[in-house]
């Protein structure tokens, strides 16, 4: 089977683990022009991957003046995003975006319009799914481990640095930019939509950050379910994992994942506690980013739509965005209105 014509746009930033690791790498694809705004990551990335200074473009509308293609990669800030799908459905394009889908809901909603006129693939780059902790945590919750999943909790506590990009200036940095993988985990996971946000964004007095970088999320399933949230991408002192650390209550027990590490913990009424480590993390012979390209090749050889397909993920996205009108109106907010489901 012939390989698909790739294009990646940005390739400093996220974009290194993108050819560094997958799209240079590809089985599915191969990576025939780069696009950035900056020189350096241009040619850093080029002369690594061998891409011919003819094949190396500041903006997404010369390469696909002068590249054949048959797939965009955009690893670029959100506010980019809309513009390259519009570009590259416009040619015929299929796309894969980095998260967050947009930057807005306007724009978000009108990505996956335009996907769908054009008849191409639109996906979002939810690359947390696709590891062993998370799947091996999906799995034990559906297998009933604990007994009925009652309500569960998420915390992530990490000291980000990202001094000269363009989070350090953006508003709700941790909600827009980093809770969108952990609402998207947690319809993973349950395997339900979240529905409804009650948030509380804040920063904290010694934080680096130009806008909220705390939050508080209350977060309602579309069964009913509660789940809250709890981060800070300034906190000092001990850190979670980037997945976060977990805890889903079912009624016998609760499954706890901290440092990417699960237990099962049971007990009666006032009983002591008794632990399990549950063995045999799941095959996953592609992980992260590699199996979002591996997906994405799937879904245009087979025109179906992949696990996170741009219109599966408004219920992300919205959720993210949900909370944001949450937080300036002190209300909660009800996600089907906003994305229309």
């Amino acid at each position: 089977m012939s390989k698909l014509r790739l294009i990646q746009c940005g390739v400093g930033g996220m974009g290194n683990v993108w050819w560094k690791g997958v799209t240079s790498k590809s089985p599915d694809f191969d990576l025939v022009a780069v696009v950035d705004v900056a020189d350096k990551p241009l040619n850093e990335a080029g002369d690594a991957v061998g891409i011919p200074a003819e094949r190396r473009f500041k903006t997404l509308e010369d390469a696909l003046a002068n590249v054949q293609a048959d797939a965009i990669l955009t690893v670029t800030p959100p506010v980019v995003h809309a513009q390259h799908a519009e570009l590259a459905f416009s040619k015929g394009l299929h796309v894969l975006t980095e998260k967050p889908l947009a930057d807005n809901l306007e724009n978000a909603k009108r990505m996956v319009e335009l996907s769908k006129k054009a008849g191409k693939i639109l996906q979002v780059a939810q690359n947390y799914r696709f590891t062993p902790p998370m799947q091996r945590l999906k799995t034990l919750l559906a297998e009933k481990q604990v007994g009925d999943f009652g309500h569960g909790h998420l915390d992530f506590y990490i000291s980000a640095d990202f001094t000269g990009t363009f989070r350090e200036k953006m508003d709700f940095p941790l909600l827009v930019d980093m809770a969108i993988h952990h609402v998207d985990l947690i319809r993973c996971v349950t395997g339900r939509n979240i529905v409804k946000v009650t948030a509380l964004s804040f920063k904290p007095s010694w934080s680096w950050y130009a806008h909220d970088p705390g939050l508080k999320m209350l977060l309602e399933l579309d069964d009913g379910t509660a789940f809250s949230y709890s981060g800070d991408w300034s906190a000092l002192g001990r850190q979670t994992a980037w997945n976060g650390s977990w805890r889903l209550q079912g009624s016998e027990g609760a499954i706890l994942m901290d440092e990417d590490r699960i237990t099962i913990t049971k007990s009666k009424r006032w009983g002591a506690e008794q632990n399990y480590w549950p063995q045999g993390a799941p095959e996953i012979p592609l992980q992260g980013q590699a199996k979002l390209l591996s997906d994405f090749a799937q879904a245009i050889r087979t025109n179906t739509a992949p696990e996170t397909s741009g219109e599966d993920n408004l219920w992300s996205f919205g959720t993210v965005m949900a909370g944001v009108l949450s937080v300036k109106e002190g209300r909660s907010v009800d996600v089907r209105q906003l994305i229309g489901k």
